[in-house]
């Protein structure tokens, strides 16, 4: 028994370190989130982050990009930026963020840019889109 708790003790710690993982984010896609935090402030809720509102990929270009998809949880209030047809979503290539304009059902699975600044983003099942900067 003593064995056993002191490999409890042991590997109790990763598991409350690995809780706290936090990841460096480009300051554009911080203020995407902090317009949310401020929106669900507003409505007397506080934002929650699940972990899994904010993605990383890579254009077909090679640059990072990330795609916010608001899945936020605003307090008791619920999902305040999703309905039934998805959730508001934003891009973030180059610390510059892109506004989709549309309610999403997933996040985007691929992002590339061409030569004039367009960016395009295709959903899981092939959709694609474009947004003209």
């Amino acid at each position: 028994m003593p064995r056993l708790l002191a490999t409890c003790l042991a590997v109790l710690p990763s598991f409350v370190q690995a809780e706290t993982i936090t990841i460096s984010v480009p300051s554009a896609v911080a203020e995407q989130i902090d317009v949310y935090r401020a929106e669900c402030a507003d409505d007397g809720g506080e934002l929650a982050l699940d972990g899994d509102e904010v993605f990383k990929l890579w254009t077909d270009e090679g640059e990072d990009a990330y795609v916010i998809h608001a899945t936020f949880t605003c307090g008791s209030l619920g999902r305040l930026w999703c309905g039934s047809a998805g959730c508001s979503t934003q891009l973030v290539v180059g610390n510059n963020a892109y506004e989709t304009h549309r309610i999403l059902p997933s996040p985007p699975s691929r992002i590339s840019r061409n030569s004039e600044g367009a960016i395009f983003y295709w959903l899981p099942d092939g959709l694609q889109f474009e947004i003209d900067r």
